[in-house]
């Protein structure tokens, strides 16, 4: 039995259909069961990283863990250090830890920060482990979408990264083959798509799937900041998004070929994601 934590988010609901579709025992774990939606056959658990009380009954009988932490705060790795007590108790025997590839750079924007000390949470837990770091997911377009729709002008913030971005369902091919083959016990995966895009081809890619022309226009940061307020965007976790952002234009370009080495297949591209939420352009 494999027990996905995260199970209802970008990364772990691939997963979890994945799994299913191989015939894979799988338990997703949500806070919220009565509001999934998963494949027949997918046992699903509630359980919340936060109420440690709910674990041991997501635990039971599993022998391994893909651990997707909600977050971080001034506490520290407080999920990972509670999962790893219960997953100890439990019998689990591999837990693999979804990362980011700030770490592999030595970022030190807060989301960086607390997945370094997750990891070594994960580490020293005395289980075997796996650490996968994926880069920048190709959801981030979300954040283009609303303009796009409304007049195809895409405005990017100066200093944005070119960026090797990466499909969620990459990381969940990549998270299955670790989960059910050996080999991957005691090693770390940076992971990103194949190709790297400027801010500028993001928006030429959007236009060609759409069949017309999407403008790019570049931001200040201070324009840029000025609309997150307008939306209401703010707090502690977007201005760590936006620090790691910062911080990722040295590296986020960088290609690494662990999809393809660990699932035989080239990782999907960024106009295979566009084609598959065409709809939010629109």
């Amino acid at each position: 039995m494999i027990l996905v934590t995260g199970a209802t988010g970008n990364v772990g609901s691939e997963l979890v259909v994945q799994l299913a579709a191989a015939g894979i025992p799988v338990r997703a774990m949500t806070r919220s069961p009565e509001k999934a939606d998963f494949p027949a056959g997918v046992e699903v658990v509630a359980g919340d990283f936060d109420k440690p009380e709910t674990l041991p009954a997501a635990l039971a009988g599993v022998e391994r863990v893909f651990v997707v932490p909600p977050g971080y705060g001034p506490e520290g790795p407080v999920q990972e250090t509670t999962l790893v007590a219960a997953a100890r108790e439990a019998g689990v025997k591999h837990l693999v830890k979804m990362s980011t590839s700030g770490v592999h750079f030595d970022a030190t924007d807060p989301l960086s920060n607390g997945h370094r000390l997750g990891e070594q949470v994960i580490r020293e837990s005395g289980l075997q482990w796996t650490i996968l770091r994926p880069g920048t997911f190709m959801i981030y377009l979300y954040s283009y979408a609303q303009t796009i729709a409304a007049d195809k002008t895409m405005y990017y913030t100066e200093g944005d990264p070119v960026s090797a971005m990466i499909h969620p369902r990459d990381i969940a091919s990549v998270a299955a083959k670790v989960l059910t083959t050996s080999g991957h016990e005691g090693q770390t995966y940076t992971l990103t798509g194949a190709e790297a895009y400027t801010p500028k081809r993001q928006g030429e890619i959007i236009g060609e799937a759409l069949g017309q022309p999407v403008k790019v226009v570049e931001r200040t940061t201070a324009e840029a900041q000025a609309e997150y307020d307008r939306l209401g965007w703010g707090g502690p976790r977007l201005a760590g998004l936006l620090e790691l952002k910062r911080q990722s234009a040295a590296w986020d370009f960088e290609v690494f070929d662990n999809v393809e080495k660990i699932t035989g297949n080239a990782p999907l591209t960024l106009r295979d994601w566009v084609d598959e939420h065409l709809h939010i352009f629109n």
